[in-house]
């Protein structure tokens, strides 16, 4: 697929992005190189953000599975009793292998117990930055950890939603 102006417009990418692609002659290039080019650049979360829109939902749904096992183990370590986000991966990986109507609710399901999991991280972490504002580092972690979960829901949700 080739990058164009319209199709950033119609997938809602910002305008700095857009600016920054026509500036470095994207326009025109079939998305490997335009990714090529965002990374070399390290315009990451662009290239990222380019990437999920041009998967097809097989492909992104299995992105999307991939990046929250890559972090999972963050959560887990911090709340290692809370299998939610667990949960919403694996019901995530089952819709992935077998598309039913059934999967897809049992996954937006375990999409927001997953939320609500990440959701209490989330408060707890921002209630130990509140009542101590100087220990950040320690709100870092609990940022990770918020993220760990936030990706499992998002695996969930996403398979939910594209339902």
């Amino acid at each position: 697929m080739k990058i164009t102006k319209q199709f950033l417009q119609s997938k809602n990418a910002c305008s700095d992005g857009i600016e920054w692609v026509e500036k470095n002659n994207l326009i025109g290039l079939k998305s490997k190189p335009a990714l090529e080019a965002l990374i070399k650049a390290d315009k990451l979360n662009w290239a990222n953000w380019l990437i999920v829109r041009v998967m097809e939902r097989p492909q992104y749904l299995a992105y999307a599975i991939f990046a929250a096992e890559q972090v999972i183990h963050i959560y887990e370590k911090k709340y290692p009793n809370d299998k939610r986000p667990r949960e919403a991966i694996e019901a995530a990986k089952r819709v992935l292998e077998n598309d039913t109507s059934e999967n897809k609710k049992a996954a937006y399901a375990a999409a927001d117990a997953a939320y609500a999991a990440y959701a209490a991280a989330d408060a707890t972490a921002y209630a130990a930055y509140a009542a101590h504002a100087t220990a950040y580092a320690a709100y870092a972690a609990n940022a990770a950890a918020d993220a760990a979960a936030y990706a499992a829901y998002a695996a969930a949700d996403a398979t939910a939603y594209a339902a």
